[in-house]
């Protein structure tokens, strides 16, 4: 039997390999030439929330008036999902979670608790991973809009972040 478009698309999503790649991605390019990037777990996840989600991205890209641009596709303006996604938006979600502890479990980070935030750090086998893969034509809009949620959303507060996130959410809901 051969599988609908709605049945790839979902078993697409639900391969953890690809998240887990997003998330390694996302690390590495917020750390910078640090070993380490410091952050609170609510933080990381709105971060990866806006990777995952480009058109969340732009939205808030928007909302701060940044003239970064990220060139999406019709199919991921129009698509199902996005009119979603004010109801599968959490920082605390069980499946964020579960990346982390795959990560950590595979050996590719390690974390310390810093007071009330994390300190992250990517294992050799990770940056090996990470330089394989931003040589790779399928991940290059992952590592240019990770570039650009460091520059433009990494070092907002917040407030300021949880502003933009609740905004960018309501106007995909609304105007997609």
């Amino acid at each position: 039997m051969t599988k609908s478009l709605i049945e790839s698309v979902i078993s697409v999503d639900e391969q953890e390999e690809l998240h887990l790649v997003r998330l390694i991605i996302l690390l590495n390019i917020l750390r910078g030439k640090k070993q380490t990037v410091t952050l609170e777990l609510a933080t990381l996840s709105k971060l990866d929330f806006l990777l995952r989600h480009p058109v969340a991205l732009e939205r808030a890209l928007s909302h701060l008036s940044s003239k970064k641009v990220i060139h999406l596709s019709e199919a991921e303006k129009n698509n199902i999902e996005s009119k979603m996604l004010y109801f599968r938006y959490s920082p605390w979600s069980a499946s964020f979670r579960r990346l982390l502890v795959l990560l950590e479990a595979r050996c590719l980070i390690t974390w310390n608790l810093v007071g009330m935030k994390v300190e992250f750090s990517l294992t050799n086998v990770a940056e090996d991973i990470v330089l394989e893969l931003s040589r790779e034509h399928m991940f290059v809009e992952i590592v240019e809009q990770s570039k650009i949620i460091k520059t433009q959303i990494f070092s907002l507060s917040n407030v300021k972040l949880n502003e933009i996130m609740n905004r960018a959410i309501s106007d995909v809901v609304i105007n997609y």
